[in-house]
């Protein structure tokens, strides 16, 4: 898988560094595992309430819920996890459902006193507590996508025996839940409201999920009042020198509809240790994969520890199919983009799981494509709930190339069978619906005939160039332009067609190829005859009855760069643009809007000047595939260096300040990191 990309470096940019290959550093790479790399985000927070949505989580496997390690400042919570935090949008169902009590010959042992270490692993959470007479660790991992596993280990490193209890406490936030009875366990139905509903004077649930806590090792189990509950571990139990007992809980989170006793079987037959096991093999086998790479970069270990925190958010952020999302995908962020997927933001994302979760890539790639429209078109959102995808829009046709840097890392070609035909429809929708004046070349657009929706569209939602754009109505019903042509969304649809073209082939359509080449023929003439102005050097949209260049000089200006549509000499200055220090080299580089517009907006302007990383990594790429090597690394390491957050334990966000690097939007984004992996 390594060789086709040149992939498993820093980030996209990074592994296209050429460089001799490493032999020598090989075995050094492939000796890294998970204990290597603790704590590169911090998720030390403790909710207060259900609805605290800004705390920073773990989760694994596309389950729907989350944890957090508790501030061992604060010494509350020493040795619990905390949560879970459903991911449907319901928030934290408790601070803890299993905080350890341990009573040691008598007294109560202070763990808080006693931490050593609280560390985030990548896939694991651990907690470890010593003095001279015992040592408490305690781990948790996801066993399934359902289910947490808590592993708790309590060593005698004294001459005497000791006599401990072990108790778990814990408790629900929401006052309507109802706790029952399970065998080894408790059963927590837990109910999601609407404030906005309640409101109307409707009371009903909008959802439900339940939790059952297993205590298998426990001797007793208890319910307290409405919401809290206690297992009793063991009692004055004795604790030979040397010995060792191990305490095992299981959390299990089903969503609506879901079935809990089916979950509970299977995680029944599961042996713990077998569990944590087959976690560290798995995140091992990941790393070294990662790493493995002839990237000068992975000599360094900032630029590996980038690298690993982008893959950990990543899979955090990655959801099994539930409810009416049909294949399992990736939300941009479990902070603020709860509830479903993206479709541009899923096609990039896919590029980055495919290096280490190819299943979870095509669901990615497929997920959106389950619910494409008769006509070809794809919504631009697919919720958990499908009455909430949203059809205004769609969003920039990056879906072959996806597609394809799937099938080239994995060669499923039964993938490639599956996606194409869909693709090809998406592909063919653009020139019946988005193709104003039937010239081949398209703009965006929105179903509904607003200006907001046609920008959503764009990706760029609120960009300088459509300030002055009107909406024009097209002949099939429900389709509206733009009143311009976009360089962007052109670049986009002319790799789309090479990319279909190479699928084609591989599915031996071969006539179909040749007529995709012919076609980006006439995009690759008309962008540089037309998009381009020989006198600033860069490229711009096009007002459609004028064919005037809207000069606005944004991050789309280099995407025929990346698209290899450009001629050598349009690359030469488009590239000087790119490097120049009073445009787009800025502290942080390569920001969505060049720094001297006068509507530059660098902290709340979101695409009127923030930096977006996948826009950097196509003005990266777009500069190797020129030749520009030395430059591309240059604003490569600039960008890493400059990123706040991003060399120390703060989360990987939506954009940065150009001005100053501060992080912005959106913390623990999917396709920052998605990029900073391929």
């Amino acid at each position: 898988m390594k060789n086709i990309f040149s992939i498993f470096c820093v980030c996209l940019m990074l592994a296209a560094c050429s460089s001799p290959a490493r032999q020598d550093k090989q075995d050094d790479t492939c000796s890294f595992s998970q204990d290597d790399f603790p704590n590169l985000i911090r998720i030390k927070n403790v909710p207060e309430r259900q609805g605290d949505s800004e705390l920073y989580l773990f989760s694994d496997l596309g389950a729907w819920s989350g944890y957090a390690l508790p501030e061992n400042e604060s010494g509350m919570y020493a040795g619990a996890f905390i949560g879970p935090m459903v991911m449907t949008g319901g928030g934290w169902t408790a601070r803890s459902l299993a905080e350890p009590v341990l009573i040691v010959n008598g007294k109560k042992y202070d763990l808080a006193r006693n931490v050593q270490t609280v560390k985030y692993l990548p896939g694991k959470l651990i907690q470890t507590f010593k003095d001279d007479r015992l040592r408490f660790v305690t781990e948790l991992c996801f066993s399934t996508s359902r289910t947490a596993s808590v592993r708790s280990v309590i060593t005698n490193l004294s001459s005497e025996p000791l006599r401990f209890t072990l108790t778990w406490q814990g408790g629900v936030f929401e006052q309507a839940s109802s706790l029952t009875p399970l065998e080894k366990g408790i059963r927590v139905c837990y109910p999601f409201f609407s404030r906005w509903r309640a409101k109307q004077g409707n009371k009903q649930p909008v959802d439900e999920i339940n939790i059952a806590v297993c205590f298998p090792t426990a001797d007793e189990i208890h319910i307290v009042g409405k919401d809290s509950i206690r297992a009793v571990e063991k009692r004055d139990f004795l604790l030979r020198p040397g010995k060792v007992y191990q305490s095992e809980i299981t959390q299990t989170l089903v969503l609506k509809g879901e079935n809990l006793e089916k979950e509970l079987e299977t995680v029944s037959a599961l042996s713990m240790d077998q569990c944590f096991e087959n976690n560290a093999r798995r995140w091992n086998q990941n790393i070294h994969t990662l790493l493995t790479s002839d990237s000068p970069y992975m000599e360094e270990d900032a630029y590996r520890n980038i690298v690993i925190k982008a893959m950990m958010t990543l899979n955090t952020n990655f959801r099994s199919a539930a409810g009416d999302l049909l294949h399992g995908c990736s939300f941009p962020s479990y902070v603020g983009f709860i509830g479903g997927c993206w479709s541009w933001d899923a096609w990039k994302i896919a590029t980055g799981n495919v290096l280490y979760n190819p299943e979870g890539a095509k669901g990615d790639m497929l997920a959106l494509f389950d619910y494409q429209a008769d006509n070809g078109m794809v919504p631009d959102f697919i919720g958990y709930n499908k009455s909430r995808n949203n059809w205004r829009d769609t969003k920039p046709p990056v879906a072959s190339w996806g597609a394809m840097n799937v099938y080239k890392a994995m060669g499923d070609k039964v993938f490639l069978e599956e996606i194409f035909d869909k693709l090809y429809k998406f592909h063919q929708w653009w020139y019946a619906e988005r193709d104003h004046d039937r010239n081949g070349i398209c703009e965006y657009g929105s179903t509904d005939g607003t200006l907001i929706a046609a920008a959503w569209e764009s990706g760029m939602d609120n960009g300088v160039r459509f300030d002055d754009t009107k909406m024009l109505e097209n002949e099939v019903d429900n389709a509206w332009s733009m009143n311009q042509e976009s360089i962007c969304l052109n670049s986009f649809l002319y790799v789309d067609k090479l990319a279909l073209a190479e699928m084609a082939v591989v599915l031996g359509k071969q006539e179909l190829a040749d007529k995709l080449r012919r076609e980006s023929e006439i995009i690759k003439q008309y962008v540089q005859e037309k998009m381009y102005d020989e006198e600033t050097g860069f490229f711009y949209d096009i007002r459609l009855e004028t064919g005037e260049l809207i000069k606005v000089m944004g991050a789309e200006g280099w995407l025929p760069l990346w698209a290899g549509i450009a001629t050598l000499e349009q690359a030469e200055k488009v590239k000087r643009n790119m490097m120049d220090a009073k445009l787009f080299n800025s502290y942080l580089p390569l920001g969505t809007l060049d720094i001297s517009h006068p509507a530059l907006r660098p902290v709340r302007g979101y695409w009127r000047g923030p930096v977006w990383f996948d826009q950097v990594y196509f003005g990266i790429m777009g500069l190797r595939r020129y030749g520009y090597v030395e430059e591309a690394d240059f604003l490569t390491r600039k960008f890493m260096e400059h990123a706040q957050g991003l060399m120390t334990d703060g989360p990987i966000h939506e954009n940065y300040n150009p001005l100053t690097g501060e992080a912005l939007n959106s913390p623990n984004f999917w396709w920052t990191s998605a990029v900073m992996m391929k």
